[in-house]
């Protein structure tokens, strides 16, 4: 069960029998885990991707803005001492920078998520559903500077010729390819590989999921004796963490067979006795869990309190 997505079964989240998951979202996306079902990402908006880009483009405007004052300084004193050029040079390499640089490296850096991002709880990752790499970072970078760029670059650098502004007025226009893709993907996602979807925030603390001891829940569906107990392991106890998070990403027609899977296979290393039918197997997971708490706060209470 090695994945990346962190947390766990909470007090909060206590699976019940019969509970079940309603998708309402128009899209998703998928992606297999290893319990061979599939968990469902909530696909960004348009309009929230667009609000969430405005917001990033005001803070890209001012930090221009101080390039471009910055720049016309430079370029004063290049002038000055009879090179002109290089300051125009320096101007352009650090409007390209800005540009680039801002979306690459926040994105690349703080888990797919610009200011824009957060501020509209969006976050880019890879169609996988894996934290997107550098080189993601980077082609996605580049391909909105190649549709968006050119036209400022152009009047920034004082070209108002008709005929370049006509020239790149095309590239203007992929940016409407975000519109009519089933799952919001721009050319940058479709060419990266990469998706936005809406950030998920979990109610407890990532790295310390409230789980309660297993002899302080009110009653025990599924009682351990002695040998099924000393079954249990550590290792265990942070797999079922991650499975436990999993579980709410996977969309309800899997969810049961995804818990059902896990329990199968742990009660029979345990070499549990008791059958675990299947729209009990997220129960029997949360007090196999519950147990292991205990467990552990005994040999270890500073760790686990």
């Amino acid at each position: 069960m090695d994945v990346s997505y962190r947390a766990g079964f909470t007090d909060a989240t206590r699976p019940e029998p019969g509970a079940d998951r309603v998708a309402t979202l128009l899209y998703r996306h998928e992606v297999p885990l290893p319990e061979d079902v599939k968990a469902a990402f909530e696909v960004a908006s348009p309009f929230a991707r667009v609000s969430a880009f405005l917001i990033d483009l005001g803070v890209v405007a001012l930090l221009n803005i101080i390039v471009i004052v910055l720049g016309l300084m430079a370029l004063v004193g290049t002038a000055m001492a009879g090179s002109w050029g290089l300051g125009f040079a320096l101007i352009m390499i650090a409007f390209f920078a800005v540009n680039v640089g801002y979306f690459f490296l926040f994105e690349t850096f703080l888990s797919g998520q610009t200011p824009g991002k957060m501020a509209m709880k969006l976050r880019v990752i890879k169609e996988d559903g894996e934290e997107i790499a550098p080189a993601q970072g980077l082609v996605r970078s580049f391909i909105r500077f190649a549709i968006i760029g050119p036209l400022p670059a152009l009047l920034i650098g004082g070209l108002f010729s008709v005929e370049l502004l006509m020239a790149v007025a095309p590239l203007n226009a992929l940016a409407i390819v975000m519109f009519i893709d089933r799952k919001s993907r721009g050319l940058p996602d479709l060419v990266a590989g990469t998706l936005v979807i809406v950030q998920k925030l979990p109610t407890h603390n990532m790295q310390r999921p409230y789980v309660p001891p297993y002899f302080h829940l009110p009653y025990h569906h599924f009682p351990l004796n002695h040998t099924e107990m000393s079954k249990l392991t550590p290792l265990d106890y942070a797999r079922l963490e991650e499975f436990g998070t999993r579980l709410s990403t996977i969309s309800s027609s899997a969810r049961q067979q995804a818990a059902m899977a896990a329990a199968a296979a742990l009660a029979k290393r345990m070499n549990y006795g008791k059958p675990v039918e299947p729209e009990y197997a997220e129960l029997f997971l949360f007090e196999m869990h519950s147990a292991l708490k205990q467990q552990l706060m005994q040999l270890y209470p500073d760790l686990y309190a």
